[in-house]
């Protein structure tokens, strides 16, 4: 075989082979290319989605947001804290210390109000005690014996009631009064008027003894002088007159009754 054939088939050979390798090489090279492609399309398509915006949105945002507080802001702020609570509870208090104060307040005016109220109603009821008693009425002797009553004898009016005691038995006021006259009068002896609160004017007859003057205020039960045997008189007794507002004389005896101070 010559040269050339040989070399004419090694060549052929060599180039049948070397054309796919041309070949894949530039199969291989449009495919590499297409991936960057892709890749470079895929990391923008990435960069520009929502969700990787919201990441790096989070992400921006996580890098900007306020440093923590330090240990001495920490500090203070409990500080401040510890403060505005101090202060909250002492207005508490104070608010409540003016409660009680204003509850305390109310409670000694209130005790105040009762006792002079107590006060009024006892000064009230003394006074009603003293007007009572300055109204009350009562016999002028203690164990009074009638010895003569009011009428007509030996054709002459005996104007009074007589009660038989002995010379010297104390006498006293009826009720609350004024002495209109004290001393001895005609028939009567020794004489003591006596004008009361309500007008009433009694007349002690025959007496030894006074002890008032004309003008004198006298009180129920107050002595006014002694029983005796003056002027007109057949022995020792207490006539008694019993005069409505200063007029005629009227019977004792139904005028004491209606006082409830009969004998």
């Amino acid at each position: 075989m010559s040269q050339r054939s040989h070399d004419a088939r090694h060549r052929a050979r060599h180039q049948a082979t070397s054309r796919p390798r041309r070949l894949l090489a530039s199969v291989a090279l449009p495919t590499s290319a297409a991936v960057a492609l892709m890749f470079c399309a895929t990391g923008a398509a990435v960069a520009t989605s929502p969700k990787a915006q919201s990441s790096a949105f989070g992400q921006k945002a996580a890098g900007t947001r306020s440093p923590q507080p330090s240990a001495v802001q920490s500090a203070a702020m409990r500080a401040r804290h510890i403060k505005e609570i101090e202060l909250a509870e002492s207005v508490a208090s104070a608010n409540e210390a003016k409660v009680v104060a204003h509850d305390l307040a109310v409670v000694r005016a209130t005790a105040v109000a009762r006792g002079v109220a107590r006060k009024k109603l006892a000064a009230k009821a003394a006074e009603a005690k003293r007007a009572a008693e300055a109204h009350n009425w009562r016999l002028p002797i203690t164990n009074p014996v009638v010895s003569s009553n009011y009428g007509y004898r030996w054709g002459r009016l005996h104007a009074g009631m007589d009660f038989a005691v002995s010379t010297g038995t104390a006498l006293t006021s009826m009720s609350t009064g004024t002495v209109d006259f004290a001393g001895p009068q005609s028939g009567y002896g020794i004489l003591v008027k006596i004008r009361y609160w309500d007008g009433t004017v009694s007349y002690y007859g025959h007496m030894s003894r006074i002890s008032v003057n004309t003008g004198d205020k006298v009180e129920p039960g107050e002595l006014v002088g002694d029983s005796g045997n003056t002027g007109h008189s057949t022995g020792p007794h207490l006539h008694l007159e019993i005069h409505p507002d200063g007029g005629d004389p009227v019977d004792p005896a139904p005028w004491l009754a209606n006082r409830d101070i009969a004998p």
